[in-house]
């Protein structure tokens, strides 16, 4: 996550951050930015801003989205970033656009393929409701995908091909066909129409 060990309080403070959001907004505020670990100050401090409106919830999802870049790898930056992408793609899609097709340009410097995989499909999964971001993931998910094998990336072919079937269907077969052939990929096989 980051050379900088997590602590107890760091868990704490994420679930209070989270517990208080919907009673009391500067006190959430406040537990998640004293939150010294960055991977939970981000979730926190998105955690916070679903409860806020207008501009200062968007400073906040930029703050949030700033503490993720904390992260000292990669993928742990794009996969933490999907907590507040999530809320800002709800909010403003258009602003979440620009930070998707950044965080993909970031996760496709990952250079270990499953790695890469787990924190696109993180970011996937925060943008699953909006097709216009979701087919900005898909390509690059689909990518790293069929770069890599053996049972984990088969795991997230699985967990993901809805995503792909839905964002990108023409990708769909590529996927299926780069699963182990057994009873697993005959099922997603069967999941692509006509």
């Amino acid at each position: 996550m980051s050379e900088m060990e997590i602590t107890r309080e760091d868990v704490a403070g994420r679930a209070r951050a989270g517990k208080l959001a919907p009673l009391d907004i500067g006190r959430s505020l406040e537990t998640a930015r004293g939150i010294k670990h960055p991977w939970y100050r981000c979730q926190a401090l998105a955690t916070t801003a679903e409860y806020m409106t207008g501009r200062d919830q968007e400073r906040v999802l930029s703050e949030s989205l700033a503490a993720a870049h904390e992260q000292d790898e990669t993928n742990r930056v794009v996969t933490v970033s999907s907590w507040p992408i999530r809320v800002l793609a709800k909010i403003r899609p258009e602003l979440a656009a620009k930070y998707v097709e950044d965080l993909v340009a970031l996760a496709e410097t990952e250079p270990h393929n499953l790695r890469r995989s787990h924190a696109l499909q993180s970011l996937a999964y925060s943008v699953s409701g909006h097709p216009g971001l979701l087919g900005r993931v898909v390509p690059a998910l689909v990518e790293s995908l069929i770069g890599g094998h053996g049972p984990r990336i088969d795991r997230c072919i699985r967990d993901t091909f809805e995503l792909v079937l839905s964002a990108r269907p023409d990708l769909a077969w590529t996927v299926a066909m780069h699963h182990k052939p057994n009873n697993l990929q005959s099922r997603l096989l069967a999941a692509i129409p006509g």
